[in-house]
C-alpha cells in the first residue's frame, strides 16, 4: 500500500487502487482507523518509521515523529471518508493532492513534493491483479 521512492519520501496511491477493488478494506479503515493511526502492529509503525527515518536522512523536518504520524494518519481517514461521502470526486486526483500537502507539511519543497507524487509506483500494475497472480 505505501511504496518507497527514495529514504524519507513514501507514497500512498496504491491505497487508491486498493480502495477500488475493495471497497470493504476501505471500510474497514475507515471504521477502525483511530485505532490503527497508534497501533503498534500493522502500517502505523511502518509509517512512523518511515517519518523517522524521512528526519534522520534531512528529508523531513518534522519535531515530533508521533505527531506528524497522527496528522498523516487523520488526513489519511479523513481523504477516505470524503471519497466515499462523494464518490463523484476525482479519487486519484484527490490523493495526488493530499499526497503532496502532506509531503509539503513534513518538510519538503513543493517542486519536490509535486515531483515525487507523479512518479508511476512500482508494482501497481502487479498489485492491481484481482486473479491473484500480481
Amino acid at each position: 500500500m505505501i511504496y518507497s521512492l527514495r529514504p524519507g519520501t513514501r507514497r500512498s496511491r496504491g491505497a487508491t487502487a486498493r480502495r477500488r477493488r475493495s471497497p470493504g478494506f476501505s471500510k474497514v479503515l475507515l471504521n477502525n482507523g483511530l485505532e490503527l493511526a497508534t497501533s503498534h502492529r500493522g502500517l502505523a509503525p511502518r509509517a512512523r518509521r518511515d517519518i523517522e527515518a524521512g528526519v534522520r536522512a534531512g528529508r523531513f523536518s518534522v519535531r515530533d515523529p508521533e505527531l506528524a504520524m497522527v496528522t498523516v494518519a487523520g488526513a489519511a481517514l479523513c481523504l477516505g471518508r470524503l471519497l466515499h461521502d462523494r464518490p463523484e470526486r476525482d479519487d486519484a486526483e484527490a490523493t495526488d493532492q493530499v499526497t503532496e500537502d502532506l509531503l509539503r507539511m513534513l518538510g519538503l519543497p513543493a517542486g519536490e513534493a509535486r515531483e515525487i507524487y507523479r512518479r508511476p509506483l512500482p508494482g501497481l500494475a502487479e498489485a492491481g491483479r484481482s486473479d491473484g497472480t500480481g
